[in-house]
């Protein structure tokens, strides 16, 4: 198993170009993916799931052997209520469906393809982001942002049945926005996880979420 990579959050000094890796922003996907969505039953309506960040594959050290090197990894999550916009939370203390978390892989083939999605969105996005990978935390005054590793703040030995075994794929830790906050249940972390078997084929429809919290 790999170990963590952490994230480092900068703020751009320059435009950031389609297709690097970026938290907070729009999404840069092929023009025929559509953006994920959620259906709510009580509003009978679909609503767009939060775009956390995207991963430009290339970017990763050669030390990483779970993920390619090529080709493009975005996360979207349900997470509106942990930054005070829904009465009711989707992601939980328990591993979550599949359909509030979602994990799209934009192959190398289809780079050339990638595309701005910011003319999707009705409302203007947290301000990018530029990613920086490290291999070691960078101070613990910082957002523990990780790709890959073990899930730290998880205080058993594994997931509940059928998700044993399971492998954490991002963990996005509680951090301030302008203007606002991301609030895990009193400063914890959301878990993107998917089987190891999933995550051989790079099949990432099946990506869930949980809340830890210490």
């Amino acid at each position: 198993m790999d170990k963590p990579l952490y994230l480092r959050l900068e703020k751009p000094t320059a435009p950031l170009r389609v297709g690097d890796s970026h938290w907070w922003g729009y999404p840069d996907l092929p023009p025929d993916v559509d953006i994920p969505t959620v259906y709510d039953e009580h509003d009978d309506m679909d609503y767009g799931l939060t775009f956390l960040c995207q991963i430009n594959l290339a970017d990763l050290p050669q030390r990483i052997s779970s993920l390619p090197h090529e080709g493009l990894l975005l996360f979207f999550a349900d997470i509106a209520y942990y930054c005070g916009q829904w009465d009711e939370p989707s992601i939980g203390c328990c591993v979550s469906d599949n359909k509030v978390v979602r994990v799209l892989y934009v192959p190398k083939a289809d780079m050339a393809r990638v595309v701005s999605r910011q003319r999707e969105y009705a409302e203007e996005a947290v301000p990018p982001m530029r990613i920086v990978f490290c291999d070691e935390r960078q101070g613990l005054e910082l957002s523990d942002h990780r790709l890959l590793g073990e899930p730290e703040y998880r205080e058993w030995d594994d997931w509940d049945a059928p998700y044993n075994g399971w492998q954490l794929l991002l963990q996005m830790d509680s951090c301030e926005i302008p203007g606002g906050e991301y609030n895990f249940m009193d400063v914890g972390v959301l878990n993107i996880i998917v089987s190891p078997e999933a995550l051989r084929k790079l099949d990432f429809s099946d990506a869930r979420g949980i809340i830890l919290s210490t």
